[in-house]
């Protein structure tokens, strides 16, 4: 069997795949056989696996495991007892699903097709350190809200609602909120969406230092279908909005930045050299 990133019969093939080797190939295609998963997927470093961040990556070095490979040929029964002692009984699942990712078994079935409907479309990242102010953190806002409403566009949809997440660093002690708001009009302008953002922002932030930011539009209608404002200049900004996503779609999404990006704070830049998080 061949897997090819994104479309498989097994979902935890496909995902790794993609993750470690896809989105760094120009073509954005890999194929991966099933008979040498040990020869191409078992040496990477155990943060290269599907699921495994950083916590993990630091719980697994501590139990002696280095590589994908290293997990995958413990013992199923002996891998649970190592996890039961660091997180407990409850941990036999997990400790299941870690063991199974790293041998590519996957029984889950794959739906062929997509949805009819879409039903939201959103951008979050993580941050490469800690963001302490408004203002930093109003920067990426800003950029996500920019990426969301592009792809809005080019799907000819508009939202009514806007979601937005902060989240902290520290797992142990977990900070941030995900709130959203319902908008007067729909839109698929970055600007309304922004505006939103900052009023969820200003009244849910508890002011402690974020790292993972998110905003997110649905409740969709036809951007075909909206409400006329009489008094406005709405047609002029989505005029405007349509010729600059011309020119992202042409020279790449960093043609055109807003001033705020080349900011210490702003990650628009680094973000339009990765696919998927993963550097082109």
């Amino acid at each position: 069997m061949y897997i090819r990133a994104g479309i498989s019969e097994n979902k935890i093939l496909a995902k790794t795949a993609c993750d470690n080797f896809a989105k760094k190939d120009p073509s954005g295609i890999f194929t991966l056989p099933k008979a040498k998963i040990a020869s191409i997927l078992w040496p990477l470093p155990i943060n290269k696996m599907y699921m495994v961040g950083s916590r993990m990556t630091a719980h697994f070095t501590r139990m002696g495991i280095h590589t994908i490979g290293e997990l995958a040929q413990v013992p199923l029964p002996q891998l649970k007892q190592k996890m039961r002692v660091k997180f407990g009984k409850q941990s036999d699942i997990q400790a299941e699903l870690y063991w199974r990712i790293a041998n590519g078994i996957d029984d889950s079935p794959v739906t062929v097709g997509t949805h009819d409907t879409q039903k939201s479309i959103g951008h979050q990242m993580t941050l490469p350190r800690d963001y302490r102010t408004l203002e930093e953190i109003l920067v990426v806002i800003l950029e996500l809200a920019e990426l969301v409403c592009q792809h809005c566009r080019a799907k000819r949809y508009m939202g009514w609602v806007v979601s937005v997440g902060l989240m902290g660093a520290d797992y142990d002690r977990p900070s941030g909120f995900f709130r959203q708001m319902r908008m007067q009009d729909p839109t698929n302008l970055a600007e309304d969406v922004y505006e939103i953002a900052k009023i969820l922002i200003n009244k849910h932030w508890d002011k402690q230092s974020v790292r993972k930011v998110g905003v997110t539009l649905n409740e969709f209608v036809s951007d075909q279908e909206y409400q006329y404002v009489l008094f406005g200049d709405r047609e002029k900004k989505m005029a405007l909005a349509h010729t600059m996503d011309k020119i992202k779609l042409r020279y790449g999404d960093a043609a055109i930045m807003r001033a705020v990006s080349v900011s210490e704070a702003g990650q628009a830049k680094d973000r339009s050299k990765k696919i998927g998080g993963h550097y082109k």
